[in-house]
């Protein structure tokens, strides 16, 4: 069994620069009153635009582009696809605009995806379409603040003068035509058309520390709702648990299990309860400028890990009841939200 040879392979082919210091509580950032925010080293919205039909164009054919909705502030969300397989994995980045990481992952894992010819690289296109919404909240993401754009928002999840926490507009019962929110609104809309048997929600969180007093880098956690069907629930657990071992394997993160809410509009939730594995991955904030790139390549191998696991087939060896046993996070460090729940 080649276990873990494809991620090795990911893992090579990935640069690892300087970005810039997001720092960050679960769905939205912290900063220490000295400290301030240097964006310019992520991918701006016009940036990122360039970026992703590069990768399109230099990918021939492979990577393919799609916008599937657009902003408050009129910038497209996009969502690109890549492989042929009929196993189908969608990744979501960046719902919260100050959570930038993920989307920086993303932007390296379409581009090698869509350039290598390596046989382990080409198993993958052959075996899994890959569905990424890359940024999904761009309106925000300008902003560096967690909610969308709205100045209108009302509350139970909205802040007037600025937006919607769009990660709570993700219930099954709420169809895009009835969305507050167009950026949920896009992302259930491109779900209900591609259908994907597996959803990964990728966010920050704070700083914590595991009971043994390790700094916890990697939350993640699936569907908690009451009434997720027991076949996504497994397959939400078997997959939490490749990304606990590889990243454990390789020394990336002290994952830790996420402490998230029942409620269901929430994405993992969401999607759980609309019959797909979904999970949430929350990485660690209140890093230095220094950091960043280890947590890109965190992020970038969570995400190879996976598609890993779904190109060979091996899903099916991991106990979803082992999930369980993925430590409890641990004591926050100077956090001022409470994150997802």
């Amino acid at each position: 069994m080649k276990k873990f040879s494809l991620l090795l392979i990911l893992l090579l082919l990935i640069a690892t620069p300087v970005y810039g210091n997001p720092q960050a509580v679960p769905n939205g950032p912290w900063l220490q009153d000295t400290q301030t925010m240097k964006l310019e080293r992520l991918h701006n919205y016009e940036e990122l635009v360039k970026e992703l039909h590069q990768i399109e164009k230099s990918s021939q054919g492979k990577v393919q582009l799609e916008v599937i909705g657009k902003s408050n502030q009129n910038r497209n969300i996009y969502l690109a696809k890549v492989g042929t397989g009929k196993k189908k994995v969608m990744y979501v980045t960046q719902q919260h605009g100050n959570e930038p990481l993920g989307t920086e992952a993303a932007l390296h894992l379409l581009k090698n995806l869509g350039s290598s010819n390596q046989p382990e690289v080409k198993k993958i296109r052959d075996e899994i379409t890959l569905y990424v919404v890359v940024r999904a909240n761009p309106d925000g993401a300008e902003k560096f603040w967690r909610h969308n754009y709205d100045p209108d928002a009302t509350p139970e999840f909205g802040l007037k003068g600025e937006g919607y926490d769009m990660n709570r507009y993700h219930s099954p019962n709420m169809l895009p035509k009835n969305n507050p929110v167009p950026e949920a609104a896009a992302i259930r809309s491109a779900y209900d058309r591609y259908k994907p048997d597996i959803v990964v929600d990728y966010h920050h969180q704070g700083s914590y520390v595991s009971g043994d007093g390790d700094m916890i880098t990697t939350s993640v956690f699936w569907p908690n709702h009451p009434n997720v069907a027991s076949n996504p629930l497994n397959l939400s657990k078997q997959v939490s648990l490749v990304i606990y071992n590889t990243l454990m394997h390789y020394g990336f993160a002290k994952v830790s299990q996420y402490p998230g809410g029942t409620y269901e509009g929430i994405a993992r939730n969401g999607y759980g309860l609309l019959g797909s594995g979904s999970v949430l991955v929350e990485f660690r904030g209140d890093i230095g400028q220094k950091s960043s790139g280890m947590l890109i390549r965190t992020a970038y191998a969570a995400m190879a890990g996976i598609l890993e696991e779904v190109a060979e087939g091996t899903l099916k060896n991991y106990n979803p009841a082992d999930a369980d046993k993925i430590p409890l996070r641990g004591e926050g460090i100077n956090n001022s939200e409470e994150g997802e729940n």
